[in-house]
C-alpha cells in the first residue's frame, strides 16, 4: 500500500529522548514524513523524561516533531519486576493507542520490536487495522545468549509463542537484515500467505559527520594522545555488548602498537568500562571513557571520533 497521505501510528517501546530514538527513530519519521506520511508517534520514556528538565526536552522536541507533521505522545516506561512491568505497559500501550484510534483516522500501526508489536496486533483485532512487525532481532534468543533468561523460562517461552501470533498475523515485516529474512521465512508462521518484507539496516546519518583536521588536531590533544593511534568505541557498554572482549582485543593492539590509546564513547556506566580494562590489565593513561548524554549526543560523537586513527 501506498503511504503517501497515509496516517501511521508508530508505536516505540524505546524513548524518544535516549540515544536510540534519537538517532533510529526520528530521523526515519521526519523523512518519510516530507514524503507525505503523517505519523502519530507513541513512546515510552524513563524516569528522567518526567522530571522538570525532562518535561522541558519534552517540549522542545514535541514543537520540533510537529514541524514534521508527526505528534508525539508518551507513556512511562517500567522496568522491574520486569514481566509484571511489561504487562502493565502493554495494558496500558494498548488502551491509550485504542483512544487514539478513535479520534483519528489511523490506517496503519508500524510496531517497532516485539512489545509494541503485541499491543499492534491488538489493535488490528479490534479495529482490523494494518500492521507492521519492525522485528529489529531476535528477542528471546538474544536475551537467552546475554545470559538475561534462561532457554526454557517463562519470558523466553512467551516471547517466542508471542513473536508466533504477530507473525501470523502482521501484514508485512521489517528486519535489519536480508540473512534474518531468509531464515524467516522457512518458519511455518510466514508460510503460504503473502507479506510484504523490507530489510531496513541500521546507518547513520553522514552529514553528521564531517572530518575536519583542525577538530581532530584539537581533540587528540584534548585527549593527550599527540599523533598516536586511538581506537574509538562509540555505543552501549556492559550486558550482550562484549566490554570484555574489546578490552581485551586492545590488550592484544596495545602489545602491537605501545602508542595505542581507546577512547570509549557512551551514554552507559564509566565503571563498567573501567573494571572490564582492568581485567585486561589496561593502565588508566591508555584510555579515556566519555559520557555522551542525549543532549549533545549528535554534537559530540562525530566530534570525538574524529579524533579515531584514520588510514
Amino acid at each position: 500500500m501506498a503511504l503517501a497521505n497515509r496516517h501511521v501510528l508508530y508505536i516505540s517501546y524505546n524513548g524518544m529522548l535516549d540515544p536510540l530514538g534519537q538517532s533510529q527513530v526520528i530521523p526515519y519519521l521526519k523523512e518519510l514524513s516530507k514524503r507525505g506520511v503523517r505519523f502519530t508517534l507513541l513512546s515510552y520514556e524513563r524516569a528522567p523524561a518526567f522530571t522538570s528538565e525532562g518535561e522541558q526536552r519534552c517540549r522542545v522536541l514535541r514543537k520540533e516533531l510537529s514541524q514534521f507533521n508527526i505528534e508525539w505522545h508518551h507513556l512511562r516506561y517500567h522496568q522491574r519486576p520486569s514481566l509484571p512491568a511489561t504487562a502493565y505497559d502493554v495494558v496500558a500501550g494498548i488502551r491509550f493507542a485504542s483512544r487514539l484510534m478513535k479520534r483519528k483516522k489511523v490506517e496503519l500501526v508500524h510496531a517497532r520490536a516485539h512489545i509494541p508489536a503485541v499491543i499492534a496486533l491488538a489493535l488490528k483485532r479490534k479495529f482490523g487495522i494494518k500492521m507492521i512487525f519492525d522485528m529489529r532481532g531476535l528477542m528471546a534468543e538474544e536475551y537467552v545468549d546475554a545470559g538475561h533468561w534462561r532457554a526454557n523460562g517463562v519470558a523466553a517461552r512467551l516471547t517466542k509463542r508471542t513473536e508466533s501470533r504477530v507473525l501470523r498475523a502482521t501484514d508485512g515485516v521489517v528486519t535489519l537484515t536480508d540473512v534474518l529474512w531468509s531464515e524467516m521465512r522457512t518458519w511455518p508462521d510466514l508460510q503460504a500467505r503473502p507479506v510484504v518484507h523490507e530489510t531496513i539496516p541500521c546507518c547513520i546519518d553522514q552529514n553528521q559527520f564531517h572530518f575536519e583536521t583542525e577538530a581532530r588536531k584539537a581533540r587528540r590533544s584534548e585527549l593527550g594522545v599527540g599523533d598516536g593511534l586511538v581506537l574509538v568505541y562509540s555505543g552501549s557498554v556492559g550486558g550482550w555488548y562484549m566490554t570484555d572482549e574489546m578490552a581485551a582485543l586492545f590488550a592484544a593492539l596495545k602489545r602491537q602498537r605501545s602508542d595505542a590509546f581507546f577512547l570509549w564513547l557512551t551514554t552507559g556506566s564509566a565503571q563498567t568500562v573501567e573494571n572490564a580494562m582492568r581485567k585486561s590489565g589496561i593502565e588508566p593513561t591508555d584510555y579515556a571513557v566519555r559520557n555522551v548524554q542525549m543532549l549533545g549526543l549528535h554534537f559530540t560523537v562525530p566530534g570525538f571520533r574524529g579524533s579515531a586513527h584514520r588510514r
